[in-house]
Parts: C-alpha cells; structure tokens; sequence
C-alpha cells in the first residue's frame, strides 16, 4: 500500500508536497481550488509543469483530485445541477493535466426530492458524462456517511450505479472507513470486516475500490453522522484499523488520511501510527 494523506492548500502546492514528501508520503489527495467555490482554477502551463515536477521530484504517486464539496449531481434544482456538471468537468479535466489518474466523487443529496428520484438523476448525470472523461482519469465514487438526504451511504447502492453504468467506464469506489462505520458497517473486528468486504463482494466487488481514505470515527456505529477521529482516538479503534490494513489489499492501493487538524503536527502522529498498524517502519 501507498501511504498518503489529504494535504491541506495554505502555503502553496509546491511547498506542502515538499513537506508531505519529508513526513514519508508517497500518494497525497488535493482539492484543485476551494473546496466551497463553483470556480475551477484555470492552470496555466507552466504551473501545470511546476506542479507535476515537483510530484515526480518527491515520488508522490498517484495524485487523487477530491471534488469540491458543492458538486451534487443528484439535485433537481437545475441551476445547481448545471454549475455541478460543469465543475466536474472542469475538475476532471484539470486531474488529466496534473496527471492525477483519481477523482474522488461524493454521491450527493436528493434534496428532498426522494431517493429514487435522486439516484435516477445520478445515474443519467453520470451516463451522459463518461463519455466524456479525459483518457488516463477514472471517476471514483465515495461511500457517505448517509445522513439526511445524501445518498450512497450503502455499498448496494453504489452497487447499483456500477451496474447500471455498465462494463468498460471509468468508474471505481473510493473506500471512506469513517463514513462506512457511520453507516452501519462494522469495522471494528474480524467476524464485522469479514461482513463488509463479502458485501462489497456482492455488490461491486474489491477490485473496484481504487483508493481508501483511512480514518478513525467520532461517532457510533449507525449514527449516520461524518465525525472523522484521530487513528485510535475513535470508535473503530486500533484493533479494528490494524485488521482493515491487514486485509489483502493490493501492493499499490492509495492509502489517504483525512484526520482533523491537518496542516498541524498531528499529521506526523497519525503518519506514524497508519505505518504502525500496517507493520511498516517509519521513513528515516
């Protein structure tokens, strides 16, 4: 596995994929531009060069490209729906020139409009714009926590836009622990981890799940609320986080922290401990 974590943007690019290099990672997600603004950066070419550089220089690979939080592709609000459309696209295409071959997508939110209704919606979002995904980039879809309106909480569900997308389209899982055990899903031992991963078994299958974001909860199983912790500071606690890396995972899955206070020291601790739990030194 690659180890990584979400980098935080004040500071600039360059200088904290220096700094995420010298903690030991060796994969690191971004957001492109702000994550609660419809404006896409528009990246000139030589900052595009400036950024992939520094990248290939520190050996951080792959790039994941999160979307910005705003994006919803399951709202009937049409003016919403759009500007989330375009955004996509952009962030797509912006992920091509970087290099970055993952996009991290949230399911979204029906809005009241109903489940079925949203997730019609998605589906026919999506089916409309996998055409157009830039070569080398795959789409990933995110598991929620499920609460309110949001969907994609469960794994049958994302199941059922893989299938009803098809075979052949860039389309993957990004795997959140937090929002899985949030859900309902049962990390936190052998015979729960059996349970999940036979579940995504059913419904998707592990091969589909591209990248892992690695985080303890906050809250309890089921409560359906996105409380991410420290590792072993939560409710799925070490032992459970030690069993989930411990898993058969393959050799170069992309493995990133979203852990509060990044930016701070904390991300050398929780560096630490992710190397720990999966019995690997620390970089010296």
């Amino acid at each position: 596995m690659r180890f990584g974590m979400h980098m935080t943007q004040k500071g600039g690019f360059v200088k904290n994929v220096q700094r995420a290099a010298a903690l030991g990672c060796q994969t690191l997600q971004v957001f492109i531009g702000s994550p609660t603004s419809w404006n896409a950066p528009r990246l000139e070419p030589a900052e595009i060069d400036r950024r992939r550089r520094v990248l290939q220089e520190c050996a951080i690979e792959p790039l994941v490209i999160h979307t910005a939080y705003l994006v919803n592709l399951a709202t009937q609000k049409k003016e919403f729906h759009e500007k989330s459309c375009l955004l996509l696209q952009q962030t797509l295409r912006n992920a091509h020139l970087l290099g970055a071959p993952y996009v991290v997508l949230h399911v979204g939110s029906h809005v009241g409009s109903g489940f079925q209704e949203g997730m019609d919606l998605f589906i026919s979002t999506l089916q409309e714009m996998v055409t157009n995904i830039p070569p080398g980039v795959e789409l990933l879809l995110e598991n929620t926590a499920g609460a309110g309106t949001s969907l994609g909480g469960s794994f049958i569900t994302i199941g059922k836009i893989l299938q009803s997308l098809g075979p052949g389209v860039p389309l993957g899982v990004c795997l959140d622990t937090a929002h899985a055990w949030a859900y309902g899903y049962d990390l936190a031992g052998p015979a729960g981890l059996q349970d999940t991963m036979a579940e995504i078994g059913r419904h998707f299958g592990r091969e589909k799940i591209k990248v892992v974001h690695f985080n303890d909860s906050s809250t309890p199983r089921g409560s359906r609320r996105d409380r991410h912790a420290h590792l072993g500071e939560g409710l799925i606690g070490t032992a459970g986080l030690k069993g989930f890396l411990h898993y058969p995972w393959p050799e170069e899955m992309p493995v990133i922290l979203e852990t509060p206070e990044a930016g701070t020291d904390w991300d050398a601790i929780n560096l630490s401990h992710l190397r720990s739990y999966a019995g690997e030194p620390s970089p010296s």
